[in-house]
């Protein structure tokens, strides 16, 4: 199973940039044998990021690399008593992570009890995004939006789009 991200803005990486639209491809496999991880494509199918998780498939930490093997980020999972919260930190260029205490971007579970929505709120800086989901029960898609409603980039399963 493949997952396309249909990015509407340009794209906040290190490693890769551009100013136009962009669409990856997420395959299910791991460049490593017998690890958990999978693997991000270009629309050129060029692979752009790796994710990797050398312990288990439900570990509480998720490296992200690019395609030569050095650590872009981690993101490692933080339990709380109702929903979840990933925490996500830098790595430097000598593959040390950076800023340990203080994660560069944070996602938070959250659920409106009285409209029963559930999503995620992205934390970066001081600045707030909103990660929805599709409304379609038959669509595994999702949307992230600025605090205005305006979207910023949309994922959706093998094409299908909002």
């Amino acid at each position: 199973m493949s997952v396309k991200v249909y990015n509407k803005s340009p794209l906040f990486s290190a490693h890769y940039k551009t100013s136009r639209r962009e669409t990856f491809t997420i395959w299910m496999k791991s460049l490593v044998c017998h690890t958990n991880g999978c693997t991000v494509f270009d629309s050129n199918g060029q692979i752009v990021y790796r994710v990797e998780n050398y312990d288990k498939k439900c570990s509480n930490e998720v490296f992200v690399m690019d395609l030569r093997g050095q650590v872009l980020f981690t993101i490692r999972r933080k339990k709380t008593l109702v929903f979840g919260r990933w925490d996500v930190y830098g790595w430097s260029s000598c593959n040390c992570n950076i800023k340990k205490e203080k994660p560069w971007f944070q996602v938070k579970r959250y659920c409106r009890i009285f409209s029963g929505d559930i999503g995620c709120q992205l934390t970066v800086g001081q600045n707030k995004y909103w990660i929805e989901r599709s409304s379609s029960p038959y669509i595994g898609a999702f949307r992230i939006v600025n605090i205005y409603g305006g979207i910023i980039a949309e994922v959706s399963l093998n094409g299908y789009g909002f």
